[in-house]
């Protein structure tokens, strides 16, 4: 079906046709018309059209505007929005523009999922596998969606060639096919893993038994408790071993990929995000609004390893290094402005190293002369302020150059205080 033109849309937003207002302000927005777009956008939101709404809703997601951002979201929820129900789930379940709830976080969320969105599906597969990695209703949901959603389509790869049960070779080797055709830029490492395990294996998934995992669900999924490895005092380092599972790397990178863009440093005299050939890297932020509950579920686990409120954490960036790419030596403190006045000093640094197929890229600490590098999954937690509260010298460190290979790195900076309101 022809879609329709922009007179002929022009046409039916003047007689009140809300979701004619909604296509024609995104058609003006992408001519750079963004004020006559913004009117035809509020007229379509102003009529309860939940995709107006949501967009809407999404420009309020900072500490003043949550509370409106939520009402807004639950407005496009009745209007049948999934996405707004997606991301109104995200907000409950972190507490944010109300209190946390995560019963509701997961209703809304498998409401989304029930009406078929795939994005929705493999969130929930990946909370199942939380607690079993070979959960069946999480492989039914996560095989379901894997062929409409290349981020399930990636996770699934991953959980064949780990010789996970409940899991197809033929889907596999498609969804392979379609990430290296759309040159996902993980599809060598899949690739790899995948002709290692290549023997065939069948799974055909069923219609997902709904009450068996809302009940399933209920609780929000506990991760086990993980012992550190001190690897210094000055600074304080510590490694935990083995928190993430291989299909969790993977359902970051595949989430963050799209967001990736040349990383950035704090410019010491303003503060602000500034490139330099300092940071070699491509850095992805996953903001409020690209969030799930998957990812907020990361993000709860890191925070505890941290030993800080989850609400202190910045974004979580993931770091993409190609050979060459590297970090010269930094501190992690925020010099005097704006940002600093927010959420105060950045007290503490989480890594997370979601592959090893690399050579060289160790977190290197100049002061005692400690290289690190951590196998996937593993995470490394750091103090970046002294006893006293002010910024520690020793906790200056450097991403060494990558000598082969591609390393990806999660990251998350935890403020002194909360960061979220």
């Amino acid at each position: 079906m022809q879609a329709p033109s922009l007179s002929e849309l022009k046409q039916h937003a003047e007689k009140g046709d809300a979701r004619a207002q909604y296509m024609l302000a995104a058609q003006l927005s992408g001519a750079g018309e963004k004020q006559e777009a913004e009117r035809w956008l509020n007229a379509a939101a102003a009529q309860g059209f939940g995709d107006a709404l949501y967009t809407l809703a999404t420009r309020r997601l900072d500490h003043d505007g949550l509370v409106a951002a939520a009402e807004m979201l639950a407005r496009a929820v009745q209007d049948g929005s999934t996405p707004a129900r997606r991301l109104l789930g995200v907000l409950h379940a972190m507490g944010l523009g109300g209190a946390r709830d995560w019963s509701e976080a997961v209703a809304l969320v498998t409401g989304a999922a029930q009406a078929g969105d795939p994005a929705a599906m493999r969130e929930l597969s990946m909370l199942l596998f939380v607690a079993d990695r070979d959960d069946e209703d999480g492989a039914n949901l996560l095989a379901t969606a894997a062929p409409r959603d290349p981020v399930a389509g990636a996770v699934a790869v991953r959980r064949f060639a780990l010789g996970r049960s409940h899991a197809d070779s033929a889907s596999a080797r498609a969804h392979l096919e379609l990430l290296e055709r759309v040159q996902y830029p993980h599809a060598m490492s899949l690739r790899a893993a995948f002709d290692k395990h290549a023997s065939p294996q069948r799974f055909q998934p069923s219609p997902p038994d709904w009450v068996r995992i809302a009940e399933k669900l209920e609780q929000e999924p506990a991760a086990p408790a993980i012992a550190p490895e001190v690897l210094c005092e000055t600074p304080p380092a510590r490694a935990f071993r083995a928190v993430f599972s291989p299909e969790e790397c993977e359902y970051v990178i595949a989430a963050s990929a799209r967001l990736l863009a040349p990383s950035q440093i704090s410019d010491p005299r303003t503060g602000a995000p500034v490139q330099d050939p300092y940071r070699t890297s491509l850095t992805a932020i996953l903001s409020l609004v690209d969030l799930d509950l998957a990812l907020v579920m990361i993000n709860r686990r890191l925070a505890a390893m941290a030993g800080m409120p989850p609400e202190n954490g910045e974004c979580l960036g993931v770091l993409y290094y190609a050979e060459g790419h590297e970090y010269r030596p930094h501190c992690d403190w925020l010099p005097p402005g704006p940002e600093l006045d927010r959420g105060g000093q950045r007290a503490a640094t989480a890594l997370i190293y979601l592959n090893d197929e690399y050579d060289g890229g160790e977190t290197h600490f100049l002061v005692p002369d400690l290289a690190f590098k951590g196998g996937a999954g593993d995470v490394l937690m750091f103090e970046n302020l002294s006893e006293n509260g002010d910024p520690a010298p020793h906790s200056r460190h450097a991403g060494r150059p990558v000598r082969e290979g591609k390393k990806w790195l999660g990251s998350t900076w935890y403020r002194e205080k909360n960061y979220r309101h």
